[in-house]
């Protein structure tokens, strides 16, 4: 299998919008380290298709409607063994909250006697904890997250936030996706974080097929998509009930809020990290 890398070079203040386009268009984002002070480097993987150059030319026109210029794109059409190896080369231990560890696989690491260490390994799905939005629902969960719990984890990508909420007390998490490759790697994710008996990952459609009612719901994703989730996450929730949405730019922050409140939520919580926002949804 063959991908697209694409760099994108962005001043520091369109770093996040142009990481939303990546996000949009089905890329998970990377950060490299940046050429230079004030400009940052956005990469994102696409699928080689029959017509890659389609991919390449739609992310060129959205990037410069956000700079309003012509923007520098480094294409290279990899293989995804290369894809791994550029992948684990800037993939390191990662502490975030109090207690929450996410350390790669091929890395090694001395955790403390309160650490709760997630064992990732991402594969050519996304999610890892670097970015703000996967980083902010882990203090979330952190704070929220009760022994006994039953938890659910839409899209759940690399699985990630599942295996968290299982290693922060969860009774059953279950964890959705519908994407075959992503929900292979959150399986694998599990199994390696020896939660197979607690985390159930299945691929299908945000929350359809509820299979039981949830005491807390986490979704990671588009803006758009979490205000169409409302619906379903109110029914999925008794009151009380706690709904974590990220994955939220700071400019569409308000059309989920009205989605929330029209759906039978108060908004308890609020964090941000640069123009990304997260927000908890208590069902009333």
């Amino acid at each position: 299998m063959y991908w697209l890398k694409i760099d994108v070079h962005t001043p520091d203040q369109f770093r996040d919008a142009v990481a939303n386009v990546f996000f949009e268009m089905g890329s998970g984002v990377e950060e490299p380290a940046s050429p230079r002070l004030g400009m940052s480097v956005v990469r994102g993987y696409f699928p080689v298709q029959t017509r890659p150059d389609r991919t390449v030319s739609e992310l060129r026109r959205r990037v410069e409607n956000i700079l309003g210029r012509e923007v520098r794109l480094d294409v290279r059409r990899i293989s995804a063994e290369d894809w791994s190896v550029s992948w684990r080369k800037e993939y390191k231990p990662l502490r975030i909250g109090e207690r929450l560890v996410v350390k790669p696989t091929w890395e090694s690491f001395q955790p403390g006697p309160e650490d709760l260490v997630i064992e990732m390994d991402p594969g050519l799905a996304f999610g890892c904890g670097t970015h703000p939005t996967t980083a902010m629902c882990l203090q979330l969960l952190e704070r929220y997250v009760r022994p006994g719990m039953v938890v659910l984890d839409v899209g759940t990508g690399s699985g990630i936030l599942a295996i968290a909420a299982a290693l922060l007390g969860a009774g059953t998490v279950w964890a959705v996706d519908e994407d075959p490759v992503a929900v292979r790697t959150a399986r694998e994710n599990v199994a390696r974080n020896n939660l197979a008996g607690r985390v159930r990952v299945r691929e299908g459609n945000l929350l359809d097929d509820l299979s039981e009612p949830a005491d807390l719901v986490v979704a990671n994703i588009l803006a758009e998509v979490l205000t169409v989730l409302c619906p379903a996450a109110a029914t999925a929730l008794e009151p009380g009930g706690r709904f974590i949405l990220s994955g939220i730019l700071d400019r569409r922050e308000e059309m989920v809020r009205r989605a929330l409140l029209a759906n039978d939520f108060r908004i308890e919580e609020y964090l941000a990290e640069r123009e990304w926002v997260a927000l908890v949804g208590v069902r009333v």
